[in-house]
């Protein structure tokens, strides 16, 4: 069987060509799909110039990781289908290993890979959730041989590398491109569990990350559109009691988080204003209140789809527990 995978580029420079020359190199054979969101660097051009084997889309506009993800389900239509970032690099074996994968479990939608940097650190097993839906990955910042790495059911992928059935991703639907960034592929894999869809954890499908290559970690506008999306989905997602109390368990994490101290710069060495966090925060906050009867109208849309949503959604976060602080 091929594996179709999808890679999301943006400025990526020769990261993106190390990554498409990594997944040709599989030991079981892969098709590679790049789409192209409106880079502005030359990344596309060297990767033409390699004369590697994948179909490339380059889209005038740049319609962020949803909108590109969409882009790419469309093209790809393989049963194990594949949506990634285009800073990875994937063990020879990853793709040999992601199939047994699938067939050890027929009854899983989604199977996730071993992400990590080469260091040795993890960067994600699982995702975690707490009440409010603030989502931590598993493993996160932990040694390999410290994490919880065998093979065991997962709430979802990582988004830097997705794994899953074409039929999965049908019954999920579309990634919400209004997201634009971050939070998209957690939004995504509740729909993948409230349509029956498992993921499971497989240990030895590796990939190689280095995190926030594109997006600044720490910076105001990474926080600005995760916490956005958090609460658009936590509106759409949880029971009620649960929506009306996000104020105050927001307060209360942003009170803990503060008190482990604010970085004094972003990842790609800026300084880091506080005003800036809090000016992020707020507008994260008045963007989702603004959205709330749209997302309500989501909402009615998925518990017509799935059922008792909220219900499914507690055991979730039950299955997949994050200790709220």
């Amino acid at each position: 069987m091929v594996i179709d995978v999808g890679i999301i580029n943006y400025n990526g420079g020769s990261e993106l060509t190390e990554c498409v020359k990594s997944l040709k190199a599989q030991s079981s054979p892969v098709r590679v799909f790049v789409f192209d969101n409106a880079s502005t660097d030359d990344s596309i051009d060297f990767l033409k110039k390699q004369g590697l084997d994948c179909q490339i889309t380059q889209c005038p506009k740049n319609l962020g990781y949803a909108g590109a993800c969409n882009g790419l389900l469309e093209q790809m239509d393989s049963e194990i289908q594949v949506l990634c970032n285009m800073d990875l690099e994937f063990d020879p074996t990853w793709a040999e290993n992601l199939l047994k994968c699938f067939e050890r479990h027929p009854e899983a939608g989604s199977v996730a890979s071993l992400v990590m940097e080469k260091s040795g650190f993890v960067n994600a097993v699982g995702v975690l959730l707490g009440s409010d839906l603030f989502a931590k990955n598993e493993g996160s910042g932990l040694d390999a041989s410290d994490a919880d790495i065998r093979e065991k059911d997962v709430f979802g992928c990582y988004g830097a590398v997705m794994s899953f059935r074409k039929a999965a991703a049908q019954a999920a639907g579309k990634m919400d491109d209004s997201f634009f960034l971050f939070f998209e592929e957690t939004e995504w894999y509740f729909r993948h569990n409230l349509a029956g869809f498992k993921t499971v954890f497989c240990p030895e499908a590796r990939v190689y990350h280095e995190r926030s290559m594109t997006t600044v970690r720490y910076s105001p506008l990474k926080l600005f559109y995760s916490e956005r999306n958090r609460l658009r989905s936590a509106i759409r997602l949880l029971p009620l009691g649960s929506i009306l109390v996000l104020p105050v368990r927001g307060f209360v994490r942003y009170l803990n988080m503060a008190k482990g101290g604010v970085p004094g710069q972003s990842g790609d060495g800026k300084k880091l204003s506080k005003v800036a966090i809090c000016k992020a925060l707020a507008k994260a906050w008045l963007e989702a209140l603004v959205s709330l009867p749209k997302e309500w109208a989501t909402r009615k849309k998925y518990e017509r789809k799935y059922g008792n949503v909220a219900g499914k959604v507690r055991e979730l976060l039950a299955s997949y527990p994050l200790q709220d602080k």
